[in-house]
């Protein structure tokens, strides 16, 4: 606005963004949200869910229940496996969160850890291709 005269406030772009952002109660209302938000959104988004199966019997159907999901294998070591997503489009659309680890626990199930959306998708797809019920 301030370059096309539309705007109340002048001078240069730093000082209008001042002036508009920090000195009113709106902005520095907007700012304390994005604190808040920021403290609150790895405990909110992020979630470990427990499924029937066994990593090492049950790789090819948890591989293809996660490519089902847009995800491929990025890592694998021992007792856990990692999904990323396909493409840097869809890692770009994801805004980076796209990270699905699944670990065997000691008493024979698998942990799903990672963003909410892809951990309940997974909790759900995984039992259908490796044909088991989730408990």
């Amino acid at each position: 606005m301030t370059y096309s005269n539309t705007s109340l406030l002048s001078g240069d772009g730093w000082q209008s963004f001042f002036v508009s952002y920090f000195a009113t109660w709106r902005g520095w209302l907007f700012t304390a949200a994005i604190v808040v938000w920021c403290a609150v959104y790895p405990r909110v988004e992020f979630v470990t869910r427990s499924v029937a199966g066994d990593l090492r019997a049950d790789k090819l159907g948890i591989i293809k229940a996660l490519e089902a999901g847009r995800m491929i294998l990025a890592d694998e070591t021992g007792d856990r496996m990692v999904f990323r997503a396909e493409s840097l489009a869809r890692k770009i659309w994801w805004m980076g969160d796209d990270a699905v680890t699944i670990t065997r626990t000691a008493n024979g199930r698998l942990d799903i850890e990672g963003p909410r959306r892809f951990v309940m998708e997974a909790q759900y797809r995984i039992p259908m291709y490796i044909g088991t019920q989730n408990d």
